[in-house]
């Protein structure tokens, strides 16, 4: 994999940044193709940074819940936890899956007074919320010029894409699903379920907007140069 690195049409998607400070030496290069194929597990660096990655997310959504809640056990009135999430999610790829379930299931799930038989369904919420941007990212950035980890998100082209891929569409249908769980196992009534819904869908989308596009475009670089962002599937 490393030599393919070094291909020639592997480092042209380079010319799509020609404003990227120069690498730092003794890092990985930004010049990076990422695909969904399998082709290993990650290295030592990258499963220590997967790890920080999940706990940060599991504690910001315990942490969001418990401290801001709203009518119903695991909902925060505004989850701080998804701007941290949709970076992650784009910066290791199918370990998104692994990140957003723990996040959801153990931090705003368990922890935050759940029984264990709705945390189950419940943290697949996060699915919908980061792995489906982090699916369009990997599956359809090079086809439209764009960043696969979103470090782009500030240019015209880069934050249409990701309004379309990684704000609106996921939080919408993940605050349904979402709600959907917590009224049909009895934790939500019936009669805030639409307040709850457009609570959850609207603040995370201003979160994403803030939070995540900060991230993206100032730490995606650094994270990228040190070798820490999954290129593959796992690896």
């Amino acid at each position: 994999m490393e030599d393919s690195l070094k291909q020639p049409e592997n480092v042209e998607v380079n010319r799509n940044y020609p404003d990227e400070p120069p690498a730092i030496e003794g890092s990985e290069s930004t010049s990076i193709r990422y695909t969904f194929r399998f082709t290993g597990w990650p290295g030592l660096s990258q499963l220590v940074a997967i790890a920080v990655a999940t706990a940060v997310y599991t504690v910001l959504s315990w942490l969001a819940v418990v401290t801001l809640p709203s009518p119903a056990l695991g909902v925060s009135t505004i989850f701080i936890a998804i701007g941290f999430g949709i970076p992650f999610a784009l910066w290791f790829g199918g370990w998104a899956f692994v990140i957003a379930y723990i996040g959801n299931f153990v931090g705003a799930g368990l922890l935050t007074g759940l029984p264990v038989l709705v945390a189950i369904p419940f943290g697949a919420a996060d699915f919908i919320q980061l792995c489906i941007p982090m699916l369009l990212y990997r599956f359809f950035a090079y086809r439209f010029g764009v960043s696969p980890v979103g470090k782009d998100v500030f240019t015209r082209r880069g934050f249409i894409f990701f309004l379309i891929c990684a704000v609106i569409p996921n939080n919408i249908v993940g605050g349904l699903y979402g709600n959907l769980v917590l009224l049909l196992t009895g934790q939500e009534p019936a009669n805030a379920f639409v307040l709850s819904w457009f609570t959850w869908s609207g603040t995370n989308m201003i979160v994403v907007l803030v939070i995540s596009s900060i991230l993206l475009s100032t730490l995606t670089p650094i994270v990228e140069r040190f070798g820490l962002t999954v290129r593959d599937a796992l690896r």
